[in-house]
């Protein structure tokens, strides 16, 4: 078998096994309450990379690299996809001009791994999937035995890998308080693993017809308190910049916006960007300065899956136009508004009387098309969207950017009481600016109370948090973590409740028990002298969703 067959194989193997295990990647995010998506990223980058080598034959293995590194850059999802597409890049830097895989070519290729990832991210963070490149790639360039065979080279970096893994608890507390290793390293690992299989069976590991079940959401471990929009893009760099585009400037700069996660690098004729924004408007404003745009991305990991499968969210353009066409605006305002169950959905569709509401499930993840698809059906000169969740907010500006007809408006809503409160403050007859200043100053005045059973041992906020025990986040900190219902009614609950409070609205989810809900009735009735109301909201993961007003 020639080499660059034997790569190819190698790469499909990897690619494989990381898809294998994509579920349990997202699952090793889990905080207390399950919510993320790495392994979904890692994999959706892996396969939209893979895709552009599939059906192509190459004459050797540097073009095959190549074309595989370009087009993991070009499909990066999250800071995990495009640090991983910066390795395999790092990969094909090492076999630029190399004609056979031996073990002079897996360490230059190793080594421009390590170099090329570090100097993708602006500020790495070890005990991350960074770590277990470099660690990684010093025990193959500490190889003195040129002539060692592929199985036993790839068995020894294999242990290395996993070595360098499970030691990312001892340099990332936030990992080791969850009890988890890093999820990007793991990713890592399984990839190299699948190449291992390869080498030792001579064909790529299969991919599995079902895969480990993960129905609960998981959320990226945030280990330097990121928060904003999780910008995306790739800009088609204009003539005169190819080749003297110096990346550290794009860095430094979204560092001055108080961007975190940053991630940016040149490649050839396009800039990639990955960051959290605080002002998405600032970052495309500054990238446009480079060229046009080829990408600007925010997706749902999971539903990118699911239409990476059947298509089912792509949308051309001859059929956006022939959509287009057939819309005439016939309305003036209408709004949107996303929810993450049908009961929920019932409450804003029924009570609030909101004109489009998108179920976004438990993960409160719908996609950009989605939203294209909610603007075209309420076929208005004016929308509003309501996004409830910081998760969305992205995804539903991108639709914004995209939409080419219906005036938009994103609100900065991001907890389903604030949607509440910010859709009963809007005025159709005030203009967008107006309502946008008036909802944003409204929704301050809300509290967002969650109450659900941790998922496993922590620490987070300074709250020591049980298996299983109950525990409460008001307005995204946890405030208590306790065996009962009743301690969290009664000693943080009751904090946020005071004589200014005019209302309040509870969500009760799937898993809340008559006795539970009574309980909290009881509570509020002999406590505290306030109006209330009960919604069976029918969410997962959440016992009550309280709104307090």
């Amino acid at each position: 078998m020639k080499d660059v067959q034997i790569l190819k194989g190698m790469i499909t193997s990897g690619v494989n096994n990381l898809y294998n295990n994509y579920p349990h990647i997202d699952k090793l995010n889990v905080f207390p309450v399950p919510d993320g998506d790495t392994g979904t990223n890692m994999n959706l980058t892996c396969t939209n990379g893979y895709a552009e080598i599939e059906n192509e034959n190459f004459e050797g293995i540097s073009p095959l690299m190549a074309k595989f590194a370009r087009g993991l850059i070009m499909g990066a999802r999250g800071n995990s996809g495009v640090i991983f597409s910066q390795i395999v890049k790092g990969f094909s830097n090492g076999m630029k001009d190399r004609e056979v895989l031996d073990i002079e070519t897996w360490k230059l290729a190793f080594s421009n791994a390590k170099e090329v990832a570090y100097a993708a991210v602006m500020k790495p963070v070890e005990g991350t999937i960074l770590t277990v490149i470099r660690e990684t790639s010093e025990f193959v360039n500490s190889i003195t035995d040129s002539k060692m065979d592929a199985k036993t080279f790839w068995e020894k970096t294999v242990e290395a890998a996993n070595i360098s893994l499970e030691n990312t608890p001892e340099l990332l507390p936030p990992l080791k308080e969850v009890g988890v290793v890093d999820s990007g390293g793991y990713g890592l690992v399984k990839f190299i693993e699948g190449i291992q299989y390869f080498v030792n069976k001579s064909k790529p590991i299969d991919r599995l017809k079902k895969l480990e079940e993960n129905t609960g959401g998981n959320i990226e471990m945030d280990i330097e308190d990121e928060f904003g929009y999780c910008t995306e893009a790739i800009v088609n760099l204009n003539e005169e910049l190819i080749g003297k585009l110096k990346v550290d400037t794009v860095r430094t700069t979204f560092e001055q916006y108080g961007n975190t996660s940053i991630v940016a690098v040149v490649d050839s004729d396009i800039l990639k960007i990955h960051t959290h924004a605080l002002m998405l408007g600032q970052v495309l404003t500054y990238l446009q300065q480079f060229g046009e745009f080829k990408t600007i991305k925010v997706e749902n990991m999971n539903l990118q899956a699911e239409r990476h499968v059947n298509d089912a969210g792509s949308v051309s353009s001859d059929a956006k136009k022939t959509a287009e066409k057939q819309r005439t605006l016939a309305n003036d305002v209408a709004t949107i508004a996303v929810v993450r169950s049908k009961g929920i959905l019932n409450y804003f569709k029924d009570e609030l009387n909101v004109d489009y509401v998108i179920d976004g499930g438990p993960k409160m993840n719908p996609s950009t098309n989605d939203f294209l698809a909610a603007i075209e059906k309420v076929d208005a000169k004016q929308v509003y969207i309501f996004p409830n969740d910081s998760n969305v907010l992205l995804a539903a500006k991108q639709a914004k950017e995209l939409e080419n007809m219906s005036k938009v408006t994103v609100l900065e809503t991001k907890t389903i009481p604030q949607g509440i409160t910010g859709y009963l403050s809007l005025d159709p007859e005030e203009s967008s600016k107006k309502n946008e200043a008036n909802i944003a100053k409204t929704i301050k005045n809300v509290t967002s109370i969650s109450i659900n059973k941790a998922a496993r041992d922590a620490t987070l906020d300074g709250v020591k948090i049980v298996e299983g025990q109950y525990m409460m986040i008001a307005d995204k900190k946890v405030v208590i973590s306790t065996n009962t219902l009743a301690e969290v009614f009664s000693k943080a609950l009751a904090k946020y409740i005071t004589s200014k409070t005019e209302i309040i609205t509870i969500f009760t989810g799937v898993d809340a028990s008559f006795k539970d809900i009574n309980d909290l009735r009881k509570y509020l009735d002999e406590n505290h002298d306030v109006e209330y109301e009960v919604v069976d909201g029918g969410q997962e993961v959440y016992s009550f969703i309280i709104g307090i007003e």
